[in-house]
């Protein structure tokens, strides 16, 4: 009896937690991060706002667990599509994949390019561990296909092109997701209009710049 409702508690709090993920991720969908407060993830989820500590200690321990979860998404589906590509994966058709992977989660690629400034600088050290330990065995798996695949990559050479993905994905996003009155004056203005980037272009052309070097290299 003891047992079960143990089982009972546990499961409890993995339906909590989800509920939390969710309603974070919902007002972060809506507004920007600073915009988001705890006290408003807990009314979304229809739990009392100590409760939202109960489980994640900070503001930033909170939305480093929903990154995780995403990223661990991204993994999982960059994984299948991978392994159903027939044959060995060129330089050009591994850039699409990996770039409309990460432009169809634009939620998760906001939170990347806010990982290192902001989640992991204030969340608490448990949290961070465990992010890391999670996101090593993730990038352990797919960097193994990426490097079966490729034939250019070597060993450690799938999990490194990844962490080269997330650096660009961090940088490109600044330079092309700009604010609202930044974007304002790059519209009415031809004369600055040139600073105007597509993310889905740029991270596709960079990414395909990085693998042919690779490629290259390795040659």
């Amino acid at each position: 009896m003891r047992t079960v409702l143990r089982a009972r508690k546990e499961e409890d709090k993995d339906e909590r937690r989800r509920v939390l993920l969710d309603a974070a991720r919902s007002l972060f969908e809506e507004q920007h991060y600073t915009q988001v407060k705890v006290a408003d993830v807990a009314a979304r989820a229809g739990l009392a706002k100590g409760t939202v500590f109960v489980y994640y200690p900070t503001k930033e321990s909170l939305f480093l667990a929903l990154t995780e979860t995403l990223l661990v998404e991204w993994i999982e589906a960059l994984e299948r599509e991978v392994e159903a590509t027939r044959g060995k994966l060129g330089s050009a058709r591994a850039a699409r994949i990996l770039a409309s992977g990460l432009v169809e989660r634009p939620t998760l690629t906001r939170l990347l390019a806010i990982l290192g400034s902001v989640l992991e600088h204030e969340a608490d050290g448990e949290r961070i561990l465990a992010f890391k330990r999670k996101l090593v065995e993730g990038l352990a798996k797919i960097g193994a296909i990426l490097e079966r695949k490729m034939s250019f990559l070597g060993p450690g050479g799938g999990a490194h092109l990844l962490v080269r993905t997330y650096a660009l994905v961090v940088g490109l996003h600044a330079l092309c997701e700009v604010s609202p009155n930044a974007k304002k004056v790059l519209d009415a203005n031809d004369d600055v209009g040139s600073l105007r980037f597509d993310f889905a272009q740029e991270l596709e052309s960079a990414l395909l710049l990085l693998l042919r070097g690779l490629e290259k290299d390795a040659s």
